[in-house]
């Protein structure tokens, strides 16, 4: 039986704190956002109802969807970790890879940012304070996701089951003898041990249940194949070089923390592959990272569906580009059905795991770990 690695406990909290200040850093922006912009304005930039100049606006804004999505996900991965849930580590590990992959590219973005070579597709604010502010905070977010990627990896035990009360060792002589509670007796044979009731199942480590693992190997595969298939599309239609602006966001991000289409399409290939495989595999960490994922993907969802049935365009696809708009109308709905799924299956118990310890030293093979070894023939009980 393959062994199970969990979160030590000292790890989980370390985690936690660092996941709470990444939590802070995102909220702090989006309260920045509705104190200066307005919520109503606010809510047009993360609907898309804007535009991707957002004209209008005096003050340049600094979140997306992407943004609520990320900001929710380092709350439940805290939360998790100051709980003791085993969804811990896994929402650990992706709120760690997405802060860092969604947070990199503001370092460029907000750092190279100028009038001869805009990367924003706002007018103006070149100069703007919040440009500095958005390089340092990233900088530092950046920085500190390293750490707590090691932390994670080296925090990982064995897990081998609760503890359980130790058994009762046997008296100073045996019962009845007169010579009990004397110096000069034999120390009466060890009770044998007996094997540790199973651990009841929030004990335990959890696998995801069949439906879970479906559900999140076929969603996250599509999602890998829609990305894939927009970063084709991109290449051939329009050349290598937008291909490549894409990626690093020059003149293709509406707001500070915004995140390139291209650079979104490659994270999302990456983390996707992993949770598609993680779900397969059906191993324990795969309910957390595979609810991480859908938590941070579903506000985009939302919000993109709430402004497309807003302005009455849900069912146009324009004349342009017909095929696009349908698939882009198509991966919309999976995302939002996918991510919600995931989000209720993970509500749900997953499949217990039993303990996988190791032999004990001298231990036969097959007998239980902290059972005593096997006696020989004519050897006294309880004698190695």
């Amino acid at each position: 039986m393959p062994q199970v690695r969990v979160l030590g406990k000292g790890a989980r909290i370390t985690g936690g704190i660092f996941c709470l200040l990444y939590a802070l850093h995102t909220w702090i922006w989006v309260l920045r956002d509705v104190l200066e912009l307005g919520f109503e304005s606010t809510w047009k930039v993360w609907t898309g109802a804007l535009g991707p100049t957002a004209a209008g606006l005096t003050d340049i804004p600094a979140t997306t969807a992407d943004d609520l999505g990320l900001g929710l996900l380092q709350v439940a991965a805290a939360f998790a970790a100051f709980t003791g849930a085993w969804t811990a580590g896994g929402l650990m590990a992706v709120t760690t890879a997405l802060t860092l992959a969604w947070r990199l590219p503001v370092i460029w973005h907000a750092g190279l940012h100028s009038e001869s070579s805009p990367y924003y597709t706002l007018q103006g604010f070149f100069n703007d304070p919040s440009l500095d502010a958005a390089w340092v905070s990233c900088l530092w977010t950046v920085l500190f996701c390293v750490p707590l990627a090691i932390v994670l990896m080296a925090g990982l035990r064995r897990w081998t089951g609760p503890s359980v009360p130790p058994g009762q060792s046997g008296g100073t002589g045996l019962p009845g003898s007169p010579y009990a509670g004397s110096p000069y007796a034999s120390p009466a044979p060890p009770a044998p041990a007996e094997p540790p009731l199973p651990p009841l199942p929030g004990e335990s480590p959890q696998r995801p249940v069949p439906a879970h693992a479906v559900v999140g190997a076929v969603f996250f595969g599509l999602v890998v194949l829609f990305d894939i298939g927009w970063s084709i599309q991109a290449a051939f239609s329009e050349g290598g070089g937008f291909w490549v602006r894409l990626v690093t966001g020059e003149g293709t991000v509406s707001t500070l923390l915004d995140v390139s289409p291209g650079w979104d399409w490659c994270v999302l290939i990456v983390l996707g592959t992993v949770a598609a495989g993680l779900a397969m595999a059906r191993t324990v960490s795969a309910r957390g990272f595979t609810l991480g994922l859908a938590v941070a993907l579903a506000p985009q969802a939302i919000t993109v569906l709430w402004g497309w049935l807003a302005s009455g365009v849900f069912f146009e696809l324009g004349d342009a580009a017909p095929v696009s708009g349908a698939f882009s109308r198509i991966q919309l709905l999976i995302t939002l059905a996918g991510t919600l799924t995931l989000i209720v299956l993970a509500m749900r118990p997953g499949v217990p795991v039993p303990p996988g310890a190791a032999p004990a030293p001298g231990a036969t093979a097959g007998a239980p770990a902290g059972w005593p070894p096997q006696q020989q023939p004519g050897q006294p009980y309880g004698q190695p």
